[in-house]
């Protein structure tokens, strides 16, 4: 498939904006996974095998309170994984990673929700060495001080290898996560985002086939915003896991 695709159909910001606030009073994403998130179901509202997952704890059981999300939660006929809001902070990124952790039955989606035009996913180009880019990583990250990137460094240190998108908000977006990606939001605003885990089933599958259907292109390299954030995640590495098989 295309490394990322939009749902054909655009949802209600206002409503969706309404719902993080509600959400954000019952539990602000400083109590969540890694300081960014909220798990908004109760434990019993996701997949048994997934709620001591650390993405989903604590649940905030907020859906009974957000009208609009939990229309979105329901209206999925597959078993939930995980249905977070996430918290992206102005001038930062997180490390290269992958997410073939999942497993080949789980389908990841985002929908932004607050965003900004310097908020940009950077996904792997096909056929792109990762071996390659994880030498580049370890020459760009050594030192103790601040890594400080803007997308002039980013299109000459990695334009390489990847390609970047800008996700407009309103829409579901199904990303190729296997392959390697991050997300850098350089703008001056926090970009909020709602991330789903639903368990594949021919329902899903073809849910997936008659809504995902618009093809995203990468932005001209020559054409990035600009913007500045500090990425200290580098430090990690490039974050690559082994393929898991369905459970």
């Amino acid at each position: 498939m295309p490394s990322v695709l939009a749902s054909s159909r655009a949802y209600s910001l206002s409503a969706l904006e309404a719902d993080v606030v509600e959400a954000r009073r019952i539990l602000d994403f400083g109590a969540g996974a890694y300081e960014h998130s909220i798990s908004l179901p109760a434990k019993d509202e996701i997949h048994a095998g997934h709620r001591t997952h650390r993405n989903n704890v604590p649940f905030a059981d907020a859906l009974p309170h957000c009208p609009y999300l939990r229309e979105l939660f329901l209206g999925f006929r597959a078993d939930k994984g995980s249905f977070r809001l996430l918290l992206r902070r102005a001038g930062t990124a997180y490390a290269l990673h992958d997410d073939r952790d999942a497993g080949g039955d789980m389908v990841r989606m985002q929908l932004p929700v607050i965003t900004n035009r310097s908020a940009l996913l950077l996904v792997q180009k096909a056929g792109a060495d990762m071996g390659a880019v994880g030498r580049r990583v370890a020459d760009t990250g050594t030192g103790s001080a601040p890594i400080m990137f803007d997308y002039q460094r980013l299109r000459d240190t990695f334009g390489k290898w990847f390609n970047a998108f800008f996700l407009e908000p309103g829409r579901f977006y199904l990303i190729d996560t296997n392959l390697v990606h991050t997300l850098i939001n350089a703008g001056n605003t926090d970009r909020v985002t709602l991330s789903i885990d639903l368990i594949r089933n021919p329902w899903l599958d073809q849910w997936l086939a008659d809504n995902m259907t618009k093809e995203t292109s990468p932005l001209p390299l020559d054409e990035l915003p600009k913007g500045t954030w500090e990425w200290g995640a580098l430090r990690h590495g490039v974050l690559c896991h082994p393929r898991v098989m369905p459970s």
